[in-house]
């Protein structure tokens, strides 16, 4: 079966940890195992988000053809110092990466190779030409970390260089969500992960770019760079009447001391993940915001109960850290037409 193979082939990506698969279903999309190289002429550049994208004329076969380049999100490139100047129209590079499973003139680049001999390292640290690179192939962002507690949360945090450090395991599972997944199709309209359509919860709180907390009196406000999301946890009393379902859900939370403790609920969310796991109405999901004694690190913890996901509650963590100056930047997703 179809589904069976991608998903034999996703378990490739286990092997590879220095290859970031955070973005919009990149084992999927793109044959991780059969690693591709090209060399040819740039003829369009779309610098943009989620994947910054180009053309270049190359040969395949003894025949002349448009083979379509994507890589890292603009805003990942320019926070490690990369410039669409890099990109000239006309020039010969080469790209290094994985081909589409759809198409036979797209592939997913990790490394490029400019005329002037330095190689930008896109989706992965480590040179496939050249120890004369630029860019660092990670998802952190690039600086000397900072420790103040007396900020507490309510600052700019970036990624660690991971999302969760959980995976929930097929025992954790209930048989109708593997079922689920087993007959999951990631290549149907319906998947919003190859579209520009913005993240429900508790999924987003995976993505790996920056986010900022903000101290709004009754309420926390989290920007969080990835689709230019703005979630918002209200510090007062959840009321009795039933809120209408959104994607992001209501959020109501609580200081514990100095742990932040939000609850999640009425989420209109269904893709739990990007390989077929999909969540119910029901879920309620709980997490834990709290510092690290130097106040360099934000520690996260995401309790989740669903009975028709998980046999039990699943908890899963992860963490983001200070880098003083780091922004949240616009998005703008823009879907390649």
């Amino acid at each position: 079966m179809k589904i069976i193979s991608i998903m034999r082939q996703a378990l490739i990506l286990l092997v590879l940890p220095t290859i970031s698969i955070a973005h919009h279903s990149v084992g999927v999309t793109f044959d991780m195992g059969q690693p591709v190289e090209f060399n040819g002429e740039i003829v369009e550049v779309r610098w943009q988000n989620p994947h910054m994208h180009f053309t270049m004329k190359t040969v395949v076969d003894g025949a002349e053809i448009l083979m379509g380049v994507e890589g890292i999100p603009a805003t990942r490139l320019a926070r490690v110092g990369v410039s669409p100047e890099v990109l000239e129209i006309g020039a010969t590079v080469s790209a290094y990466g994985f081909p589409s499973r759809r198409y036979e003139d797209e592939m997913y680049a990790t490394n490029l190779l400019l005329p002037d001999g330095r190689e930008v390292l896109l989706d992965t640290p480590d040179p496939h030409w050249t120890n004369n690179t630029i860019g660092t192939g990670r998802d952190n962002t690039p600086g000397e970390l900072g420790s103040d507690r007396s900020l507490g949360i309510f600052r700019v945090w970036s990624s660690a260089g991971r999302g969760f450090a959980d995976r929930p395991s097929d025992n954790q599972l209930t048989e109708q969500a593997l079922i689920v997944r087993e007959q999951w199709d990631p290549f149907s309209s319906d998947n919003p992960f190859i579209q520009c359509t913005p993240t429900g919860m508790p999924t987003i709180m995976g993505q790996p770019n920056p986010m900022e907390f903000v101290d709004g009196g009754d309420e926390i406000v989290i920007r969080i760079e990835e689709y230019d999301i703005v979630r918002v946890i209200s510090l007062e009393e959840e009321p009795e009447q039933l809120l209408e379902s959104i994607p992001l859900g209501h959020s109501f939370g609580r200081w514990e001391e100095d742990v932040l403790v939000v609850m999640t609920n009425r989420i209109d969310w269904r893709n739990f993940s990007q390989d077929g796991l999909m969540q119910s109405d029901s879920m309620e999901v709980v997490e834990r915001f709290s510092l690290n004694e130097e106040g360099s690190r934000l520690e996260y913890e995401q309790t989740i109960t669903d009975p028709w996901l998980f046999i039990e509650p699943y908890t899963r963590t992860r963490s983001w850290v200070w880098v003083p100056g780091d922004q949240v930047r616009p998005f703008e997703c823009t879907t390649l037409g």
